[in-house]
């Protein structure tokens, strides 16, 4: 238990990372599919030797729109670096048309191998560690806050208890928070990185255990809606963040559980 009491009761405000702080989009596809080419040296993409960030990345997006595009639509489906190995062999081989739904997505990945998906998400997160250490200025520009966002985050740490439950790595949640000037609003131990946990539902738990608080009084943002379906039985009030990486089919679904669609102009009217 904390010793704060939970700073007088404030409820607890958790944010996912990517899509919600960060927009992480071209970063994601530059590793993901970095990491695609070379695991998959046959590939039929158009594309024979890595991105480098940050000009080739965005001229590369620029020159195939229709592949950021594909790859856009299908990242509200997956949960872990792992899965992008699943996203990019869509798109390599054409099956997106039939991929509509979170069932779709989940029946395609089943076809590939724990081994083969784990030696994707290793290469994939060698890929970002180099760039983290060799360049790490450099590769931040790919990931910057959402506009708005630290002075938001500082806003509402004044109402809410604050912290994060992502799949993303600890080394890139900390540098960024302390880039984005916001490290300081969370405590260590309540950002809870892809290590912790495989699922959303874990962090909340471990949340309850710790903090001693009513899922009731948690509050939860994320881009994806399997995130956030994951612990609606809890009684954890959910937000679908439209700023991040969710499309029209995503808003529909989000609906019909009961979620709130939030606006990022809408972030600091969620109510206690």
């Amino acid at each position: 238990m904390v010793s704060v009491s939970l700073e007088n009761h404030k409820p607890l405000l958790v944010f996912d990372f990517d899509g919600v702080l960060c927009d992480s989009i071209h970063d994601s596809f530059m590793l993901s599919l970095n990491t695609y080419i070379e695991i998959e040296p046959h590939h039929r993409l158009p594309l024979d030797s890595p991105l480098h960030p940050v000009a080739p990345v965005f001229a590369f997006e620029k020159s195939h729109p229709e592949l950021l595009e594909a790859f856009r639509n299908l990242l509200p489906m997956g949960n872990r670096a792992e899965d992008y190995y699943a996203i990019w062999t869509i798109i390599d081989t054409k099956k997106g048309e039939q991929i509509q739904t979170q069932e779709d997505f989940d029946q395609f990945k089943s076809r590939f191998s724990q081994e083969r998906m784990e030696a994707y998400a290793e290469k994939f997160y060698a890929h970002r560690a180099y760039w983290q250490k060799n360049n790490p200025m450099v590769w931040a520009k790919l990931l910057p806050p959402f506009p708005g966002i630290p002075e938001a985050v500082e806003n509402l740490s004044k109402r809410f208890f604050l912290s994060i439950a992502t799949s993303k790595d600890r080394a890139s949640v900390d540098f960024l928070l302390d880039l984005y000037g916001i490290q300081k609003f969370f405590l260590p131990e309540y950002i809870l990185d892809k290590d912790f946990a495989r699922s959303k539902r874990d962090s909340f738990l471990y949340f309850h255990q710790q903090l001693g608080l009513p899922f009731q009084k948690m509050h939860f943002i994320d881009d994806k809606v399997l995130h956030l379906v994951a612990v609606k039985d809890l009684g954890v009030k959910g937000y679908l963040a439209l700023w991040g990486y969710n499309t029209p089919r995503e808003h529909q679904v989000a609906q019909n559980h009961g979620f709130i669609l939030l606006e990022l102009s809408q972030l600091l009217s969620i109510p206690f």
